[in-house]
């Protein structure tokens, strides 16, 4: 496994870390992420970006792109957690253009809270 992160030298930052993105990885099952997956915290902005989240799993490259930048921590760290449930449950095909309609958001998120919650404890 492998995190990049692309530098920038302007507002708005990034709302999450190198370090975050190992704390939150710490905090959920080892068999939901493989070895060979790369998490890219991106210097596009997501309001420039035509997604619908602001973290899209690329399936091609094996690499989830958190586009972070503006963006509160807290639902960047929620987001991340909803994607990568996606891919390990390969659910995300049912998330069409990457987009989730309330009821799976509702669902995700009730499946995630557990991880979410302790993550929070620690950032």
């Amino acid at each position: 496994m492998k995190i990049i992160v692309d530098k920038i030298n302007t507002k708005p930052y990034h709302s999450l870390s190198k370090k975050d993105i190992q704390l939150i990885l710490s905090k959920i099952p080892v068999n939901w992420v493989h070895n060979f997956t790369i998490f890219k915290i991106s210097a596009q902005l997501f309001t420039s970006s035509g997604w619908d989240r602001p973290v899209i799993m690329n399936v091609s490259k094996r690499t989830f792109n958190i586009l972070s930048r503006g963006l509160k921590k807290n639902d960047i760290i929620k987001e991340l957690l909803i994607e990568v449930f996606l891919y390990y449950t390969n659910i995300n095909s049912q998330a069409q253009g990457h987009k989730l309609t309330n009821k799976q958001r509702k669902e995700f998120e009730g499946i995630i809270a557990p991880f979410y919650e302790e993550i929070l404890k620690d950032i």
